[in-house]
């Protein structure tokens, strides 16, 4: 991955909670946020957060041209 390479776009490199750990470190991130720290291309990381978004794990709101995600306050009161 630190090789220049990233990942296609069905690839599953990093499982839900590592995704789920970054988001509650980070608090609010952006797509391109969650792109760049997992090396994913931006599509494969909107994908990933929409899933977590569907499952209700993650909430979003649309900024624009751009999304922020941050994790949804029922998700953190299940565990």
């Amino acid at each position: 991955m630190g090789d220049g390479t990233r990942s296609g776009p069905f690839e599953k490199q990093h499982p839900d909670e590592a995704l789920v750990r970054f988001i509650e470190t980070e608090e609010v991130v952006t797509t391109r946020e969650v792109a760049d720290r997992f090396d994913y291309h931006l599509q494969t990381a909107r994908r990933r957060l929409n899933a977590l978004h569907d499952e209700g794990v993650i909430e979003r709101k649309d900024v624009g041209k751009r999304f922020v995600w941050w994790i949804s306050d029922e998700s953190s009161t299940r565990g």
